[in-house]
C-alpha cells in the first residue's frame, strides 16, 4: 500500500470526489488520481469507490476506511518526526494553502524566498483564488482569507482591513478631488465587478448606492483581481475601493478620497484544520509566526480570533 494513495483518498473524501477541484489542489492530472485509488483498493482488496458515468459515490467500505486512512496517515506523519514528539527538529512536507489572489500577489517573493531559505524541505503549495467552495475548503491545511464559522478549521488570528475610496496624485490633480460623494458621478471608477468573492458579498460597495452615503455609481474599468484594482487607481485611470491599510502592503501611495465615507470592514483569518496531524499542527504553527512577523513588519496589526 502506497501511502501516496491514502493520501490522494483523504483528499478526494474531503472534497466529496470533486476529481476536478482534486486535480487543481494536488496538480496531479486524473488518470495519476485514479491509479492511486485503484491502487489503493487492490492493496485492500476492496472496492472504495462505486465508478458511475454521471456520479461518483464511496462505497460501504469507503466510508469505513475513512478513520483508518487518517490514522495511516498519521502514523507515516510522526514515523518522518521520528515518533509522536511534537518537539522533534525535524521540518519537512507540505502544506496545502488557500489564500485570495490579494495575498498571494501582496505576499511578497523576498520573503516567501527568505522562508523557503529557512525552511529548505518545508513545501508550501499556494493556491490563490477569491472563490473558494464548501467543498475545497475541507481540503487545505490552512486558509488565509476572509472565512465564516467552521466545524472543521481552527481561526488562530486575523487581519482588519478598512475599505475606502482612493486615487492617484497623478488622477486627482488632473481630475479635481471630489468634495462631496454627488462629485463622484463626474469621475472615472473602477470596480471589481459581478463576480463572486468568497465571504465578501460588498466587493463592490462603493457602486451600489445609498448604504455607504454615496450615489449609485457607474464603473470605467472593472476588473476581477483586489491588487490590479489597486494598480488600476496607481496608473491614474480613477478612484477605486481598497483597504486603508494597502499603501502598506503593496508599498504604494493612494490618496484617500472623502475619507469620512467608511466601507465595509473585512476580516482575513488564519485558518489551521482541526483534524490535521501533529505534524502539520506543527509546521503550520511556524507559517502563522512567519507570516504575522511580516504582516507587522510592514505596519499591519494581527489579532487573536
Amino acid at each position: 500500500m502506497k501511502i501516496q494513495s491514502v493520501y490522494i483518498f483523504i483528499k478526494l473524501v474531503e472534497l466529496d470526489l470533486d476529481f476536478t477541484q482534486a486535480q487543481k489542489i494536488l496538480s496531479l492530472p486524473r488518470t495519476t488520481l485514479w491509479n492511486n485509488i485503484a491502487d489503493l483498493e487492490k492493496s485492500l482488496k476492496k472496492t472504495l469507490v462505486n465508478r458511475k458515468k454521471q456520479s461518483l459515490s464511496l462505497t460501504t467500505d469507503g466510508e469505513d476506511f475513512i478513520p483508518n486512512a487518517y490514522k495511516l496517515y498519521q502514523i507515516y506523519e510522526d514515523s518522518l518526526s521520528g515518533g509522536s514528539s511534537e518537539d522533534s527538529d525535524e521540518i519537512e512536507g507540505d502544506l496545502l494553502i488557500s489564500t485570495t489572489k490579494a495575498v498571494g500577489l501582496g505576499w511578497s517573493m523576498d520573503s516567501i524566498k527568505k522562508f523557503c531559505d529557512e525552511v529548505p524541505k518545508l513545501v508550501l503549495k499556494i493556491i490563490a483564488s477569491d472563490t473558494i467552495s464548501r467543498e475545497e475548503e475541507k481540503a487545505y491545511d490552512i486558509l488565509i482569507r476572509p472565512f465564516g464559522n467552521s466545524e472543521d478549521y481552527q481561526k488562530l488570528w486575523y487581519t482588519s482591513y478598512h475599505h475606502g475610496l482612493f486615487a492617484s496624485e497623478e488622477y486627482l490633480k488632473k481630475m479635481g478631488m471630489p468634495q462631496a460623494p454627488e462629485d463622484l458621478i463626474n469621475h472615472k471608477i473602477i470596480g471589481y465587478g459581478d463576480y463572486k468573492y468568497s465571504y465578501f458579498s460588498d466587493v463592490d460597495w462603493h457602486l451600489k448606492g445609498n448604504e455607504f452615503g454615496l450615489p449609485k455609481l457607474k464603473p470605467s474599468l472593472l476588473i476581477n483581481m483586489t491588487k490590479a484594482v489597486y494598480e488600476s487607481a496607481q496608473k491614474g485611470m480613477g478612484i477605486c475601493s481598497t483597504p486603508i491599510e494597502s499603501n502598506k502592503l503593496y508599498k504604494g501611495s493612494l490618496v484617500h478620497v472623502l475619507p469620512k465615507i467608511k466601507g465595509p470592514e473585512v476580516r482575513s483569518y488564519f485558518c489551521v484544520k482541526k483534524n490535521a496531524t501533529r505534524k502539520k499542527i506543527k509546521h503550520s504553527k511556524i507559517v502563522s509566526d512567519y507570516l504575522k512577523m511580516y504582516l507587522e513588519n510592514m505596519g499591519i496589526k494581527t489579532h487573536p480570533a
